[in-house]
């Protein structure tokens, strides 16, 4: 199932956030959200996820109107990891990828079935973390710990996972293997939504890219060579920088 955006704007405090953005996030594969830091990314997934209500548009989950869903209902179909993710301390990695599992039913009680378990080790697999699953989380690299994030965010086996800048703070080398990874888990039966400011590796591993610029989309589609170019005649407070932004 597609996720299609139909004239979403948001405004807070008189201010406009995002203004009329419309674009179509597949059913599998990556998609790139781009922009400068205060372009709105965080902020349109936020209100994909539910956490925020757009002030005017809607979206569809297919044929679903998902605007129209609680957050809890939207959560059936999103899971998200957000920018600056803590560490939660004293826990193993295994550990931290199981708590992707939980799904309150009503009881205090709850313990991890074989399938819940199962699922654990297929993306501890994936996400090629397995050999450290009895590792604390505080004893892994920042690397292994983005990764122990992203099995967190497989493990409920939503239709959509959303990344909110989670790759900043990575040398290249290991950004460019995590891009890498994201490819190969969306190439299957995935559909990942990455917001991130880094054009070159998104121009190279992206499906699909949606630029967001001042809050308003000025390109949606497939990998262009020319988008360095096209960027570059956005007016300079607005232009995408690479390596400038934090």
């Amino acid at each position: 199932m597609e996720l299609m955006l139909t004239g979403i704007s948001f405004v807070r405090r008189e201010k406009t956030i995002l203004s009329d953005v419309s674009a179509i996030v597949p059913g599998r594969g990556l998609t790139c959200l781009l922009g400068t830091n205060g372009a709105g990314k965080t902020t349109l997934l936020r209100i994909l996820s539910g956490e925020l209500k757009s002030t005017s548009g809607e979206y569809f989950i297919g044929d679903i109107d998902a605007s129209a869903l609680s957050q809890r209902e939207l959560a059936e179909y999103f899971a998200i990891i957000p920018q600056n993710a803590p560490i939660p301390p004293y826990l193993t990695v295994s550990e931290m990828v199981g708590l992707g599992r939980f799904q309150p039913r009503g009881s205090s009680k709850w313990h991890l079935s074989s399938q819940d378990q199962e699922s654990i080790d297929t993306c501890l697999t994936r996400c090629q973390i397995d050999k450290l699953r009895n590792r604390r989380l505080d004893e892994l690299s920042g690397g292994e710990q983005r990764r122990a994030w992203l099995a967190f965010g497989l493990a409920p086996d939503k239709k959509y996972l959303m990344l909110d800048e989670t790759l900043d703070g990575m040398d290249i080398f290991v950004k460019r293997t995590f891009f890498q990874l994201l490819k190969d888990i969306a190439s299957r039966d995935k559909s990942i939504l990455l917001a991130s400011h880094d054009l070159a590796l998104v121009n190279e591993f992206a499906d699909r890219i949606i630029v967001l610029i001042g809050g308003k989309v000025i390109f949606e589609g497939p990998p262009d060579s020319n988008l360095e170019r096209l960027l570059s005649d956005t007016p300079e407070d607005t232009q995408i920088r690479l390596g400038n932004e934090k």
